[in-house]
């Protein structure tokens, strides 16, 4: 793909709250977007990619070139890995630790690309 060709499309950043159902819509979503033309930036916890990688295998997401995946620290523990958090601890973590903090660089260039449309904030 150029970057004419991804020019042309929309972008389109999903960051869903870190929870399974909440997930597994904008997921539905996102697919909805991408198939419709969208590029896609799918925004998630290291702890929940780790499981949507576990379920979905680790080929899953190969050959979606304008379908990307970023994750930010959580502060969970590996060894809960099958463990599903309590959202509320997850969450006031996330805001107490300021985890995302470091992945706002990344949102950024993400967003900020010269060649690409403005990024839609979902």
């Amino acid at each position: 793909m150029d970057s004419r060709e991804v020019a042309t499309k929309p972008h389109a950043v999903c960051i869903p709250f870190p929870y399974q159902s909440h997930i597994k819509a904008m997921f539905k979503f996102a697919k909805l977007l991408h198939h419709r033309g969208f590029h896609i930036t799918f925004v998630n916890t290291e702890f929940n990619h780790k499981r949507f990688l576990k379920s979905q295998g680790p080929n899953s997401l190969d050959g979606l070139p304008d379908f990307q995946f970023e994750a930010f620290p959580d502060s969970l523990l590996d060894s809960d890995e099958d463990a599903t958090p309590d959202a509320t601890l997850l969450c006031e973590s996330i805001r107490k630790k300021n985890s995302w903090l470091p992945f706002m660089p990344s949102l950024q260039t993400t967003t900020m690309m010269p060649y690409q449309h403005p990024a839609i904030l979902l």
